[in-house]
């Protein structure tokens, strides 16, 4: 019997008859040496509902020591590790999300805000949040902290640093991006590495430790820019250090060095291009499971791009077009992640089989198994779960007794049969999932799709056709 091809990461095409397959809610694994496969499919990380704020819209988060800071709204929330949510005095103005950055100052540091309404500070020991202004500042459009200085950028291609631990400013401690007339977005911190991110380049600077002016000096210039302010991530505190970014020619750029390596394909540039407002584009990172995940959602869709295999998935919530979660953060040794529209917040976690309360509803469609223009009859497909999968002591039957359900398409993807049922087994139970009779393929061949909603772990190992080919 003839193997079904499953993809290792998704492509849907820009036309459905031209699809590579798609993993939705689905990862590839290397399956252990001796599997019956050499690849395994699994559902991707749910979520466990932890605390919510208030407001809607989350903003941004921070962890400062033992306490998580959140921007929901216009209001700033610390959170315990207990989940113990306490809303500061005071607002945060702007709109859309914002960048943080804490500094080593002892016994009590100082958290800086940058937003779209200019920048505020956070005080710890007075629970509360403030305007923060500094003369020597004009409006800035991001902060980071790296090597005792915060780092603020301008849209004007300016960059200043503060005082040494210290929140001061002066209008001398500054650079400016010269490499390219574009102006600046963001400023991040990468390993040692000051990153100064414009629309048309990237600079990197070292420190140096000039006793006046500028404490960096630029080392690299890399020909390529930043397409969005948010659409950079993964050099957030307790993930990889593997920065990847949305490149202003509409790639997805990860970087290996100082060189920006393309890791996006065809698909996904489209979708990126399509994008009217790029300030839509919203980069974050998570990690689940031992993987590394870079995260990039668009008006409408999210795409993940799994740093441990080099594959890419999608992400979408029940009922919903694109996966509602943005923003991530490490804390208290878990990764947290955010509702869209509430002030809800979630932890991501790999034994999770639901989205919060939602299901997560796992989908695997295969690439297009054809002899253009040949057809072929399909006397069985044969599809190798792990099966006896149940849980006697769950929720019946949706934990008790768990299905898959499969469907095909034999016109490209364009149109698809009615899903037939198939168990996964109780608790124990050895079964086989087979398709008798499957009928005749088009001349674009079968596209099989399989759809698992029930919170259960999933194992897929692959599936094969007994087929026998007609002419055209």
């Amino acid at each position: 019997m003839p193997p079904i091809t499953w993809p290792t990461g998704t492509a849907p095409g820009v036309n459905p008859t031209e699809t590579g397959g798609r993993l939705i809610n689905a990862i590839a694994e290397r399956a252990p040496a001796g599997s019956r496969s050499e690849i395994v499919w699994r559902r991707v990380a749910g979520l466990i509902a932890r605390f919510t704020t208030t407001q809607t819209a989350v903003r941004g988060a921070l962890l400062v020591g033992s306490v998580l800071y959140v921007v929901s709204g216009n209001r700033v929330y610390s959170i315990t590790s207990s989940y113990g949510v306490t809303e500061l005095t005071g607002t945060v103005g702007g709109a859309g999300p914002v960048t943080m950055a804490r500094n080593m100052k002892a016994p009590v540091p100082d958290v800086l805000i940058a937003h779209s309404g200019g920048m505020s500070s956070i005080n710890i020991s007075g629970a509360s949040v403030a305007v923060f202004s500094d003369g020597d500042l004009p409006s800035v459009n991001s902060i980071c902290w790296v090597d005792g200085y915060f780092i603020v950028t301008a849209e004007n291609g300016l960059a200043y640093q503060s005082g040494l631990n210290d929140t001061g400013f002066a209008s001398v401690d500054r650079t400016t991006a010269e490499a390219d007339p574009d102006g600046l977005y963001r400023a991040i911190a990468s390993g040692s590495d000051l990153i100064l991110m414009g629309t048309a380049s990237l600079e990197f600077y070292a420190n140096a430790g000039n006793p006046t002016g500028f404490a960096f000096n630029r080392s690299v210039v890399v020909p390529i820019g930043l397409k969005a302010p948010y659409a950079v991530a993964g050099f957030e505190p307790g993930f990889a250090d593997t920065v990847i970014f949305v490149a202003n020619d509409n790639t997805v750029r990860r970087l290996q060095g100082y060189d920006p390596a393309p890791i996006s394909g065809p698909d996904l540039n489209r979708l990126i291009e399509a994008v009217a407002n790029p300030a839509e584009l919203i980069a974050w990172v998570y990690q689940a499971a031992g993987h590394a995940y870079w995260v990039l959602s668009g008006p409408g869709w999210t795409w993940v791009y799994d740093v441990s295999t080099g594959s890419w998935h999608e992400r979408q919530s029940y009922g919903f077009g694109d996966w509602r979660c943005r923003f991530g953060v490490a804390a208290w040794s878990k990764w947290f992640t955010f509702d869209l529209e509430s002030g809800k917040a979630f932890e991501l976690n790999s034994a999770a089989r639901r989205d919060g309360a939602n299901p997560l509803v796992w989908t695997l469609r295969s690439n297009q198994a054809h002899r253009f223009p040949g057809r072929a009859v399909i006397h069985k497909a044969s599809f190798d779960f792990e099966t006896g999968i149940g849980i006697d002591a769950g929720i019946s039957p949706i934990e008790t007794d768990p299905v898959v359900r499969i469907r095909w398409s034999d016109d490209g993807g364009r149109n698809w049969g009615n899903p037939l049922t198939r168990k996964l087994g109780t608790q124990g139970e050895d079964l086989s999932i087979d398709i008798n009779n499957a009928g005749l393929t088009g001349r674009k061949g079968r596209i099989w799709e399989m759809t698992i909603s029930d919170p259960i772990e999933i194992a897929f190992f692959g599936g094969a056709m007994d087929i026998e080919e007609r002419a055209a």
